[in-house]
C-alpha cells in the first residue's frame, strides 16, 4: 500500500471568505495550473486506485488532470482541509499580536500546541489524519491524495511521533509529493516533498 500526499499548486490571493467551508478559497494561478499538470507525467507509470482531495477549490484543481487521465473520480474528504486558523486567517500579524497576544506568544514559542482563535489545534488535525488513515488501512491500493501545507507538515509530526507544535520545522513546497508507505504494520515515510520539474 502506497500513499502520496500532496501539496496544493501556486494559488492567488484572495481575502474572499467561501461560506460553504468557511475560509478563503482561492483559485489556482497559471503556474500552479501548471504544476499540476506535470503531476500526469508523475504517476504516468503508476497505478493509482483512489484520489482524494480537500474542500478547497485550489486543492480540487490540482487533482484535476491526474483525475481526468486515471479515469478516477476526485473523493472529496474534508479531512484533508487544512488546519482551520478561524477567525485570523485574514488577519495581519501586526493584528493578531495585537488582539491575541497570547495565542501569538505560544504560536511562536513552539513550546505546546495551541489553539487558533475560532479554530482548530494541531491535536485536532492530527485526529483527523488518523481517522483517515485508520480507514485506508481496511484497503489495499495506491492511494493520491491532495491536501494543503499545514496538513503535511502535522502529517510528517503525527508519522515521525513529534509533537505537533514541531511542525514549523518542515517546509513545503507547491505541489510537494510525500510518500508513505505500510509496513509491518506502520506507516513509513519513503520521501518527503519531491518536486517534479
Amino acid at each position: 500500500m502506497k500513499l502520496y500526499f500532496i501539496r496544493h499548486g501556486d494559488k492567488e490571493s484572495t481575502s474572499a471568505i467561501n461560506k460553504i467551508i468557511g475560509h478563503t478559497d482561492p483559485s489556482l494561478t497559471r503556474q500552479g495550473f501548471e504544476q499540476a499538470e506535470t503531476l500526469v507525467e508523475y504517476f504516468k507509470n503508476e497505478k493509482v486506485d483512489y484520489i482524494y482531495a480537500s474542500e478547497y477549490l485550489r486543492v480540487k484543481q490540482t487533482a484535476k488532470p491526474l483525475a481526468r487521465d486515471k479515469g478516477i473520480a476526485v473523493k472529496i474528504d474534508k479531512r484533508l482541509n487544512e488546519i482551520d486558523n478561524g477567525i485570523v486567517e485574514t488577519m495581519s500579524d501586526k493584528d493578531i499580536e495585537e488582539q491575541y497576544p497570547e495565542f501569538w506568544k505560544d504560536f511562536y514559542e513552539h513550546k505546546h500546541d495551541c489553539r487558533f482563535p475560532g479554530g482548530e489545534t494541531g491535536e485536532e488535525v492530527k485526529a483527523r489524519q488518523n481517522n483517515l488513515l485508520e480507514e485506508i488501512k481496511g484497503r489495499d491500493g495506491t492511494y493520491v491524495l491532495f491536501c494543503h501545507e499545514g496538513y503535511i507538515r502535522i502529517l510528517m509530526c503525527n508519522l515521525l511521533g513529534m509533537p505537533v507544535y514541531h511542525r514549523y520545522k518542515f517546509k513545503y513546497d507547491y505541489c510537494g509529493i510525500t510518500e508513505v508507505i505500510l509496513e509491518d504494520g506502520e506507516w513509513k515515510v519513503k520521501r518527503f516533498n519531491q518536486i517534479v520539474k
